[in-house]
């Protein structure tokens, strides 16, 4: 499938994307010229044509019938073929590295991840946004949330360099499966507890560091359970969206009742760090 969208609707059209093909997809094109193309390769058996049919539809709605193109391939490895090219990254302490990849990338890894079906293998610009603030932020005996886990490699790596106790939650079955997975696949899962849940309002963890990796539409709807499961003085980085969006989710941040401290930016996406009022 290819879908042909604006700059601006870059970011929700990624976000379908990955939710659908947590794989990944390549992007084209030219920014300057006003126009990308995403393509990502889904199969075609019988229990996949409702996929495709769904984000087919949800694709055409954001971007115009004509905006989306299917044909169909020949099955030529591509599923694993990006396992080639896979790399380990460093973010600070942080060292991601591949499964696969095991013992041919960094001398020190820190988290050693198969995202399988769910998003987050530390190549995308807003994990690792959020990697370098687990970096920054997470010193031994605290305690984290990961809101909306996917693979688990925000709460791995937390788990990794320091964190007592972290609660990572999806709302989507397959990454709570690849999660706890790979949380026992780094032998972190006495520290660590992966939830099937929407956002925290079941949650009573109260948390030095809560991270979100969620696009801007999804954020406001947990901003308030945020807020409830900070501890005073305690962090939340927010994290999954671009550019535009920043002084819009700034805004919504400042309205939960944090105060917003910095921003960073990489390749185009950007987090944003908050802290609770002290003395609640």
């Amino acid at each position: 499938m290819a879908v042909d969208v604006r700059p601006s609707q870059m970011e929700m059209a990624g976000d379908l994307l990955l939710r659908h093909c947590p794989q990944g997809f390549s992007e084209s094109g030219s920014r300057l010229r006003g126009r990308r193309v995403l393509r990502v390769y889904l199969p075609v058996g019988v229990g996949d044509r409702a996929r495709l049919r769904h984000l087919r539809r949800a694709m055409a709605t954001l971007a115009g019938p004509s905006a989306v193109r299917t044909r169909r391939v020949r099955d030529t490895g591509w599923a694993s073929a990006w396992k080639t090219y896979a790399r380990p990254i460093r973010i600070g302490r942080i060292v991601v590295e591949p499964t696969w990849t095991a013992g041919r990338g960094a001398p020190r890894v820190a988290v050693r991840l198969d995202p399988g079906m769910a998003f987050g293998s530390g190549e995308h610009p807003s994990t690792q946004l959020c990697l370098a603030a687990i970096d920054r932020y997470v010193r031994p005996g605290v305690t984290v949330i990961d809101l909306g886990t996917g693979s688990g490699i925000l709460a791995v790596a937390a788990a990794r360099v320091g964190a007592r106790r972290v609660l990572a939650v999806d709302n989507d079955p397959v990454a709570v499966t690849v999660a706890r997975a790979n949380v026992k696949g780094n032998d972190v899962a006495s520290r660590v507890t992966v939830r099937r849940q929407d956002g925290l309002a079941r949650t009573r963890v109260r948390a030095d560091l809560v991270v979100a990796n969620l696009t801007a539409d999804i954020l406001p709807l947990v901003l308030g359970d945020v807020r409830r499961s900070l501890r005073s003085g305690g962090r939340f980085v927010a994290s999954g969206f671009g550019s535009p969006r920043v002084s819009e989710v700034r805004r919504r941040i400042t309205a939960a009742g944090l105060r917003v401290v910095t921003t960073e930016r990489l390749r185009g996406w950007c987090s944003v760090h908050a802290v609770a009022p002290r003395g609640r």
